[in-house]
């Protein structure tokens, strides 16, 4: 792909991000949140619109149902994901709390599951992107990273501060990771978000890469101690895994 074809599709990109950011917009919101001129940005939303990924509804343009579609094949990419919702169904039944399953792309988490035995909270957080170093998901993930790995995250991103809990220091970062791997498991205090406390465990592949991870997040006063967390989330975890092991072997 050439250097013109690469500019011309982050732009079609941008104009479906910027989209979102609008929840819906008309051509001269998107072009003064975008920076792009008018004439170009009209030119890709209309092949955006014969694409059908977005919609115009009253002079106001809107994501269309085709990336809806898109995500739930993305999300059901590994067939593999789908003993895992059910495990996770079992353990929020269990524990009653919320239970939610991620993986690791692009450096960041994001949430594929979230089970929970309350109607009204039911998969809220699905789709929702969380940094490796202010969650507990993410955490659990990076202390199963090599060494080096972990310190090219640390060189090549941000450790933005989310709350005064969020750990900002490199340093108190190797160090927090050091904890994960000698402890078996990562905990989120309020690190990500005021008022959420949560417990990770990493899922491996039967070749000992990162699968994904199961946490059970919910209010501090609520949650018992980490420790009692971690063996829920554990014994979950290894059902899971040699279940892993057994796809592999099929």
């Amino acid at each position: 792909m050439g250097k013109e074809s690469r500019k011309t599709s982050k732009t079609s990109l941008l104009t479906i991000e910027a989209i979102r950011d609008l929840e819906g917009a008309s051509l001269t919101e998107i072009a003064e949140y975008t920076d792009i001129p008018i004439s170009t940005l009209h030119t890709h939303l209309q092949t955006l619109q014969e694409m059908e990924y977005v919609i115009r509804e009253d002079r106001e343009y809107k994501l269309g149902m085709k990336l809806f579609h898109l995500g739930e094949q993305a999300r059901w990419r590994d067939t593999r994901y789908q003993l895992v919702k059910e495990k996770a169904w079992d353990l929020a039944n269990r524990v009653g709390e919320e239970v939610s399953f991620a993986i690791e792309e692009n450096n960041r988490m994001v949430i594929l599951f979230d089970e929970t035995t309350a109607p009204s909270d039911e998969g809220f957080q699905v789709g929702r992107y969380f940094d490796l170093h202010s969650s507990a998901c993410g955490k659990a993930a990076l202390a199963e990273f090599s060494d080096e790995r972990i310190h090219e995250f640390i060189e090549q991103c941000e450790l933005p501060a989310y709350t005064d809990n969020t750990i900002t220091n490199k340093d108190e970062l190797l160090a927090e990771v050091e904890t994960i791997r000698e402890q078996g498991y990562a905990v989120n205090k309020q690190e990500e978000l005021e008022g959420l406390r949560a417990v990770a465990v990493a899922i491996n592949e039967p070749d000992g890469s990162v699968f994904g991870t199961l946490d059970i997040a919910g209010p501090p006063y609520r949650l018992p101690e980490d420790d009692v967390i971690a063996k829920r989330l554990q014994s979950a975890v290894v059902e899971i895994e040699s279940a892993l092991v057994s796809e592999s072997s099929d």
